[in-house]
């Protein structure tokens, strides 16, 4: 998945048009975040330039000067989420991040997010330090 910033998205109808069109074009909108001006796509960052056109062509801009970035689910397993407290330190940290929680396995109290590689990695360094 990647996450593209579109800069001129301000309504209800610039999301379903964007959908839309890349949905014509094939490609599988996640989520259209418009607080954030945000698409997340299902798809490569080898799409990236095709899917900049495809918005082009019906006048909307991705912000180049932003990263596109890479997306993937995770799902952290820890010990220390069991705990009610640190879920929702975790949670608020997450929150503050903009890393999206889109489920949980409830049997191993697993918290599945989308994020990138980075953030990962960061989110199981801070729940280590809690």
């Amino acid at each position: 998945m990647i996450k593209v910033i579109v800069t001129n998205m301000s309504c209800g109808h610039c999301q379903l048009k964007i959908n839309a069109e890349l949905e014509a074009n094939n490609y599988k909108v996640i989520k259209i975040d418009m607080d954030k001006n945000s698409v997340l796509i299902d798809t490569g960052s080898n799409q990236v330039n095709r899917i900049i056109r495809i918005l082009d062509s019906i006048n909307y801009l991705v912000d180049v000067q932003n990263p596109i970035l890479d997306i993937g689910e995770h799902t952290i397993w820890d010990d220390k989420l069991d705990n009610e407290s640190n879920y929702e330190i975790f949670s608020a940290y997450l929150l503050n991040k903009e890393i999206d929680i889109v489920g949980f396995n409830e049997k191993d109290f697993g918290v599945i997010i989308l994020c990138t590689e980075t953030q990962l990695n960061e989110a199981v360094e801070y729940i280590n330090e809690l």
